[in-house]
């Protein structure tokens, strides 16, 4: 039991870090400008037990390679909440994206995006404490519109994640909205849908809401 939910934990981890994969709007940054986005993520029904939740702060920095396409960096860290009693759980995640704008504006701004996470895992409680590691590809597509100050938007992204942390993949559908306070500066609200199957397991769902900050240098 307490390697099962070693595992249920190390995934329910890595599938939290989300934001579609398209790094909230479909729109690019521009040829050799850089952008700066901190977030902070809350899951409810982590693992799929009511009661323990995930809570991440991460970031990320983007770079303009091309008109259309982006490269970013990001980085989180998770602190889980709930577990049982002398039982803790934490996390650390990097990774890389890809995003191409395939329209801007052409009456919506559509995007495409890939990308490559790896994890460290980490339950503790007074007998052990155990660290596993994985990785996960995935893959996004997202819609956003223009309507200033409001930029509402809409991605699904799918996941495949493998390692010590067990199997799985996973579907997520997110709808939020980025509200512009200057031509470069910009609040984002979202929630995020998940729905994992783990390899061999029940597919379960969880909701995330999140909160970020993104300036364009």
């Amino acid at each position: 039991m307490k390697k099962v939910l070693v595992i249920l934990l190390s995934l329910s981890f890595i599938a939290s870090v989300a934001s579609a994969e398209l790094l909230v709007t479909a729109n690019p940054i521009g040829t050799g400008q850089w952008a700066v986005l901190g977030a902070g993520l809350q899951d409810s029904n982590y693992g799929n037990i009511s009661g323990y939740t995930l809570t991440t702060l991460g970031g990320y920095v983007g770079y303009g390679l091309m008109d259309m396409l982006d490269l970013y960096v990001n980085a989180a860290y998770g602190t889980m909440g709930g577990l049982p009693s002398g039982v803790e759980g934490s996390g650390t995640l990097a990774g890389l994206n890809l995003k191409y704008a395939v329209l801007q504006e052409a009456p919506v701004s559509v995007a495409i995006g890939a990308g490559l996470k790896a994890l460290s895992v980490r339950i503790k409680n007074p007998l052990t404490d155990t660290t596993n590691s994985g990785t996960q590809i995935s893959l996004g597509v997202g819609v956003s519109k223009l309507m200033a100050p409001f930029i509402p938007y809409g991605g699904v992204a799918y996941r495949s994640t493998s390692g010590d942390v067990g199997d799985a993949t996973q579907l997520d559908a997110t709808v939020g909205s980025a509200i512009a306070w200057s031509s470069q500066g910009a609040v984002f609200v979202e929630y995020t849908l998940q729905s994992i199957t783990p390899k061999g397991g029940s597919n379960f769902s969880s909701g995330q809401i999140g909160l970020g900050v993104g300036y364009q240098l």
